[in-house]
């Protein structure tokens, strides 16, 4: 397989392999107990409904900015459902940091959401082997970087990349050509020298086709034989596991 210069990499789906449900009561009886120690009184379901209705709300906004493929900052949701929430009792504790309030808002939201998140298999030697060849890596996925940043920390990832950029900070996502152009021109990259590694057609590859760049899809969903004929538009490279990069 030909070697890059450089390595843009999606997260989820690619290097880790993750699950959650953010429809189980449990989650929302653990955030409605965070938010009344601020005095804010919702019931878990009564905040399920406020938190999708401030989704929304939000993702209307950015779209109304002729934005394709919006992505809004999820801390931006847990702050107004504070301030905008029902006041049921008083409190003294008050929140002096917006932000740090709401990145501990988004950790407590991420990890009760959790069913299962690991690294997949080869993930690291690869990154490792790539990096060991004086290729550098870069990170570009659809995601929050309150829950993002945490998750490759956690995990041993974040040592590999030499920046990572997330959608929750551009306010647009995959496949936007805009996201993976912004990355390109912030770190003066030649494209002829990239290639983009996703799992997903839809978002990784059609970002990459757009942009003129070479892709290679990891078919960790997986997409059928079928699928493959019908979507892989720009006829990438398909592989099922990581190692096949080296």
């Amino acid at each position: 397989m030909r070697r890059y210069k450089n390595y843009i990499f999606d997260l989820y789906g690619t290097l880790i392999d993750i699950h959650t449900d953010e429809n189980q009561m449990s989650l929302w009886e653990t955030l409605a107990t965070f938010y009344s120690h601020y005095g804010v009184d919702y019931r878990p379901g009564e905040l399920r409904g406020a938190y999708k209705r401030t989704v929304k709300d939000e993702e209307k906004q950015l779209k109304n900015k002729a934005i394709d493929y919006p992505e809004i900052n999820l801390e931006t949701v847990f702050i107004r459902l504070l301030k905008e929430g029902p006041k049921g009792h008083p409190t003294t504790r008050l929140v002096q940091d917006d932000k740090e309030w709401a990145c501990a808002v988004a950790n407590i939201f991420r990890i009760e959401s959790y069913k299962k998140i690991k690294v997949y298999k080869n993930a690291e030697r690869v990154l490792s082997s790539l990096k060991v060849r004086g290729s550098k890596l870069y990170l570009l996925s659809n995601a929050q970087r309150s829950f993002s940043v945490p998750e490759l920390e956690v995990t041993g990832l974040a040592r590999f990349f030499e920046a990572t950029y997330i959608s929750s900070d551009a306010g647009i996502k995959k496949p936007d050509p805009q996201f993976l152009e912004m990355l390109l021109s912030a770190e003066g990259l030649d494209r002829s020298e990239c290639l983009m590694v996703g799992n997903d057609l839809d978002s990784d590859m059609k970002i990459a086709g757009e942009c003129g760049m070479d892709g290679i899809l990891v078919n960790t969903f997986p997409y059928s034989a079928a699928e493959l004929q019908k979507k892989n538009v720009y006829n990438f490279p398909v592989i099922r596991d990581l190692k096949e990069l080296l």
